[in-house]
């Protein structure tokens, strides 16, 4: 019963072929070996386009809040509107407002902060108390120094009423030796020696009034002297003191700059959520004010995800297309500038991004895009796309072995005209199993595949 159906599947393959069975020494009767075209895997590059949905973002966006409690005091005028000659009903003149293009660091408003503007200058006075003090300290040194030098020139005129006071003693030792001498002789009289005895010892005591005043002279110099140590000490204790106010000076002063607002980078202001009179409170609070929104977009950021399978594929530096259909389907060249380097588990997906020049501002942030990314497979193996059937909601190739059509299940990659990258087959009575690569050796039937089974005897064709 199989015999004669495969005979009537393939009869049309014999029509016009008397010869067939000589060729083939079938027997009278036997059905007809068909005949087939075989081709062998090819090793070529394939190329493909890799298209995503993306999205328009600016390059830069930040809201701006408050760094202090305060009250908004003005909002700065906006120059570009000024300066194009824009006018507001009733006479007023244009300030920061949405829409408004500013320039980095420019003046977006002004906060009063009276505590703040209190304690500025408490600290102004704190410094310069500081450095009067710092100045007297350095008068003390100086008056120091003056009083050491005083109390050494004491030490050395206590000095020299010591030598006059030895002088004095020495010459009414002498003066009482010969005095001595002369009574012992009969020559002088004893009243006389009495006088002498007593200048001597006036003499001895005033050489030992002299010397204590010598050490009371050196005890004043030392007590100057630490005086002046004391002096000096006071004078590095202001200046540190100096210091201290100083950075608390600073300190406020720094806070004093959170009473103006200015823009961080050059863009348009998107959001504004104050007025003049606005109390506002500090970011973190519960009721902290973001005061304005900025916006740089003279270069915007396009992102998408590229699914895994072709996330080698989207390198940085990856040459790209980004084409957006609000603007006529414009398409602008661009290059992959960076990537998230790793897969998303929830997306299956790698996040690119894409930096192009917005010169003209056509490229509105928000606006839908879709990136196109040329990719390459250079060493891909393909056979002829009439070499593979589409069945059971898979594909199947047929590879002559051994005489017969042998049925593989076949992993397909990527298609060209005419061609299909294989990346891998197996059996097709194979429900599960490793995948076995492709070698180019094999001899893979082209063309009415419908009428082969697998394990059907053929003959090549030539």
């Amino acid at each position: 019963m199989r015999a004669s159906l495969v005979l009537v599947v393939l009869l049309p393959l014999g029509c016009g072929k008397s010869s067939h069975a000589e060729k083939g020494g079938a027997q009278p009767g036997a059905p007809a070996v068909p005949v087939v075209k075989v081709t062998k895997p090819a090793q070529k590059p394939v190329r493909w386009a890799i298209e995503v949905p993306a999205s328009v973002q600016p390059l830069q966006v930040t809201p701006l809040v408050a760094k202090l409690a305060g009250y908004v005091k003005t909002i700065a005028p906006d120059t570009a509107a000024q300066k194009a000659g824009v006018k507001l009903p009733g006479g007023l003149e244009p300030v920061i407002d949405i829409g408004s293009m500013v320039e980095v660091n420019q003046l977006l408003a002004t906060v009063h902060i009276p505590e703040l503007a209190a304690e500025v200058q408490e600290k102004v006075a704190a410094v310069a108390r500081a450095k009067a003090e710092q100045k007297q300290a350095e008068s003390e040194v100086i008056v120091a120094d003056k009083m050491v030098l005083a109390g050494e020139e004491m030490v050395r005129e206590a000095d020299a009423g010591v030598a006059r006071s030895e002088a004095d003693v020495n010459r009414w030792k002498a003066e009482l030796d010969q005095i001595n001498t002369q009574v012992a002789g009969g020559v002088a009289d004893t009243q006389t020696r009495t006088v002498i005895t007593k200048n001597f010892e006036a003499a001895r005591a005033a050489r030992t009034e002299a010397a204590a005043k010598v050490s009371t002279a050196k005890a004043g110099v030392e007590q100057r002297k630490a005086h002046r140590e004391r002096a000096a000490a006071d004078v590095d204790a202001m200046a540190a003191k100096v210091k201290v106010a100083e950075a608390e000076l600073a300190r406020v002063r720094a806070l004093e700059t959170y009473t103006e607002v200015r823009a961080p980078f050059p863009g348009v202001v998107t959001m504004r959520n104050v007025h003049p009179g606005h109390f506002i409170q500090p970011a973190g609070s519960a009721t902290g004010t973001v005061l304005f929104t900025v916006m740089r977009s003279d270069v915007v950021r396009v992102y998408a995800d590229v699914p895994e399978v072709n996330a080698a594929k989207a390198a940085v530096g990856t040459a790209a297309a980004v084409r957006v259909p609000a603007l006529g389907g414009r398409e602008y060249p661009a290059t992959v500038t960076r990537t998230t380097g790793v897969v998303d588990p929830a997306t299956r997906a790698l996040r690119v991004e894409v930096d192009l020049e917005n010169k003209d501002g056509a490229l509105k942030p928000g606006l839908y895009a879709t990136i196109r990314i040329n990719a390459e497979a250079t060493d891909a193996t393909v056979i002829p796309a009439s070499s593979v059937l589409p069945a059971d909601e898979t594909h199947y190739a047929f590879l002559v072995e051994g005489g017969k059509a042998v049925k593989y299940r076949v992993q397909l990659g990527r298609t060209d005209p005419g061609t299909v990258q294989v990346l891998g087959r197996r059996k097709a009575t194979a429900t599960a199993g490793s995948w076995e690569p492709f070698t180019g050796s094999e001899q893979v039937i082209t063309g009415n595949l419908g009428a082969l089974t697998d394990g059907t005897e053929v003959k090549v064709e030539g």
